[in-house]
């Protein structure tokens, strides 16, 4: 399928292979074609403009290659059981680099907390970071890492949250209704366990237990325990599903349970979860699948389990991340 590059965003510029040819390897088709592009002024090229500047930015390159039996320890640690904790947080050797740019963002948000409405909450979890909470009704909450949860206060009819992110509720029943408002989408319930996740425009809930009613672009629905539901908002159709609980809640068990898995759904997570930006240096890696299980609770685990199941080499610099191919699958 010929791919739209003027819907394309930093990121997916970032993770194209062809944009890569002409930033990294300036091949004569590939800057033909993209000189053209920037020719045509898209709507978007600014995001071009800052991936081409993000690209040429990445100079110094860490390489991660897996030693030899690194297949076997990986499986061995794939059905090793791992527990739970409340949270989890990564740091990354980096961090220290980051402590100016600290500085204005706490500003900003210390003033955007004095002059916030009275009464307003806001719960955040940090990259790598999940938080457990228990609202004022003795609902809890269980927020994914990069998410966010805002409510005011709250009377006997009704209960209100607003969500960023991804975050798993298990609602106590009470007199009145409990909201949750995701993106364009609204999540009905009055008491249940249920995942709301909204990235990137697209919304998804999945039903645990009990019953909730869902609402986007004015159409309501009424799910049933084990259904998924989607919406996207560019497509504005949605779409509902049935599946178990095992893949949709694995986060909650720092993990990410696969079958069938493109590599576009992993580098979604790593951008969602650490903050990474992904370039894909070698398009073949795009066409791969993983089934199986990937622990999410250190990061440089799951780059190295990364490394061993797709049979590549990752160079990270900050927050970018290039997979290629190793030099035995990248000669031909």
């Amino acid at each position: 399928m010929e791919k739209d590059y003027r819907l394309f965003e930093k990121e997916d510029f970032l993770e194209d292979a062809f944009f890569l040819e002409w930033v990294k390897y300036g091949t004569p088709a590939a800057t033909a074609f993209w000189e053209a592009y920037r020719q045509s002024a898209p709507a978007n090229l600014p995001a071009l403009e800052e991936a081409v500047i993000h690209m040429q930015a990445i100079l110094s390159l860490e390489r991660i290659i897996p030693p030899a039996g690194a297949k076997e320890a990986v499986l061995e640690r794939v059905h090793e059981a791992m527990s739970a904790t409340p949270v989890v947080r990564i740091r990354r050797p980096w961090k220290r680099w980051l402590a100016a740019a600290v500085v204005l963002p706490l500003l900003a948000a210390a003033a955007w907390y004095l002059l916030k409405p009275a009464g307003e909450k806001q719960v955040t979890s940090g990259y790598g970071e999940t938080v457990r909470l228990t609202l004022p009704d003795s609902s809890q909450v269980v927020l994914n890492a990069n998410s966010e949860l805002t409510y005011g206060k709250w009377n006997n009819e009704a209960r209100e949250v607003w969500l960023k992110g991804e975050a798993l509720f298990t609602v106590k029943p009470a007199a009145g209704t409990f909201s949750v408002h995701a993106g364009e989408v609204r999540v009905d319930v009055l008491g249940t366990v249920f995942n709301v996740k909204q990235r990137r425009g697209a919304t998804q809930v999945y039903l645990v237990s009990g019953k909730v009613k869902v609402t986007a672009d004015g159409r309501a629905q009424v799910l049933q325990p084990g259904t998924l539901w989607r919406y996207d908002s560019a497509r504005a159709v949605p779409h509902t599903a049935t599946t178990s609980s095992a893949a949709v809640l694995a986060w909650t068990r720092q993990r990410m349970e696969l079958s069938n898995a493109t590599i576009k759904e992993i580098t979604d997570q790593l951008r969602d979860i650490y903050g990474y930006h992904v370039v894909l240096e070698d398009s073949s890696i795009a066409n791969r699948s993983i089934d199986g299980t990937l622990h999410l609770d250190d990061v440089n685990s799951l780059l190295f389990e990364l490394s061993v199941i797709l049979n590549a080499k990752i160079e990270t610099n900050r927050d970018t991340l290039i997979f290629h191919s190793s030099e035995r699958r990248r000669v031909q």
